[in-house]
């Protein structure tokens, strides 16, 4: 029988470098959604540059999709922070993004209809998930996850 540790090395995640890590600047379509199975979470309240935490998991898990986004036109930098097993893997800003749905990604990737599930951020003990956005606002940005526990 097969264990996912074959196929994924064993280890959790401990970086993670994609585009957006590497300075790509925002993507559009980037929301949870009936076409993808994600989940969304609005942000509540946010202070300008402030990050806000919106996804704590205890236990171990993957996430093979997620990202952060506006929901609307209003010009803003999105922050996502990554926290894995109290390291964090990923924190990247996007450029400034004026249109709605749109922004960075983690996990997944950006297909034809919007964001896919792809290689997963694996966890044994924690994952903590933060936004920060340039305005001071209330939910005006949001992630799009999915999660499996472990």
């Amino acid at each position: 029988m097969s264990t996912l540790s074959q196929f994924l090395g064993g280890g959790v995640t401990t970086a993670i470098v994609n585009a957006h890590s590497s300075g790509w600047t925002s993507a559009t379509n980037m929301q949870a959604g009936a076409f993808n199975g994600g989940r969304e979470v609005l942000s509540g309240a946010l202070t300008a540059g402030t990050l806000a935490t919106l996804l704590t998991v205890t236990g171990g898990g993957q996430v093979p999709m997620l990202s952060a986004y506006a929901k609307d036109t209003t010009s803003r930098t999105v922050r996502l922070v990554v926290e894995v097993d109290g390291v964090t893997a990923f924190d990247a800003t996007s450029s400034a993004v004026t249109a709605a749905n749109s922004g960075i990604f983690a996990a997944g990737w950006r297909g034809s209809s919007g964001m896919e599930p792809a290689q997963p951020i694996v966890f044994a003990s924690s994952l903590v998930v933060k936004v920060a956005s340039s305005l001071t606002e209330t939910d005006k940005v949001a992630i799009g996850y999915i999660l499996h526990r472990s």
